[in-house]
């Protein structure tokens, strides 16, 4: 006998239907993150920017999205911000470029090495948190990991390779080298005192 949707859902009212996601062009995250002009320069058009020393950090336009960016480390936003500004002067477009610059930020007080390999780990991490939960959303994050997600992508053969929660490992290596960063210039602005640099974050 067949069984219609309605008794097989009440049958197991815990099951979920997998959600069958395209990584291709897939927008993870956008950021709207805020600036303070340096006192030393004198600037009015976005273009007039030659150096990341040029702005100064102050905060992210949704605070939620700040606060949630917390749980990956208390330094993230900082972190996400000088990506910003090296992706905006069109020094990097992915995560693992910007672990290969030779200055990012001092977050501790070991060699280089020991350096990049905290920076892989809380990529790694973000990028876990940007597939299976909302933490880039204006929701506050719960630590909920929706484990019912399955990416799917073309491989250069033309054939679909799907990426379930077990393969979490292998997806999060492969978006460490292919996720790519850009600023959305239509989105971004200068005040007199302050910029707005849109992050995007996609596959």
């Amino acid at each position: 006998m067949k069984t219609s949707s309605r008794t097989k859902n009440s049958l197991f009212p815990n099951e979920r239907i997998a959600s069958f996601i395209n990584l291709k062009g897939k927008i993870f995250a956008e950021y709207n993150i805020i600036y303070r002009i340096n006192d030393k320069f004198s600037v009015s058009n976005l273009s007039q920017f030659k150096n990341k020393y040029q702005l100064l950090f102050q905060r992210f336009e949704s605070k939620v999205q700040q606060l949630n960016l917390v749980m990956i480390d208390s330094l993230f936003p900082s972190i996400l911000s000088d990506i910003a500004l090296e992706v905006f002067l069109n020094n990097i477009s992915s995560f693992n470029q910007y672990i290969d610059l030779k200055k990012t930020i001092k977050v501790i007080d070991a060699d280089s090495k020991v350096e990049k390999e905290y920076f892989k780990y809380k990529f790694l991490t973000f990028i876990h948190q940007l597939l299976y939960s909302e933490i880039a959303t204006d929701n506050v994050f719960n630590g909920k990991i929706l484990t019912d997600r399955i990416y799917c992508l073309k491989n250069n053969n033309g054939e679909i390779e799907f990426y379930s929660f077990f393969e979490q490992n292998k997806l999060q290596q492969l978006l460490f080298e292919k996720m790519r960063i850009e600023i959305n210039l239509d989105t971004s602005s200068i005040s007199r005192k302050e910029v707005k640099l849109c992050l995007k974050i996609f596959a």
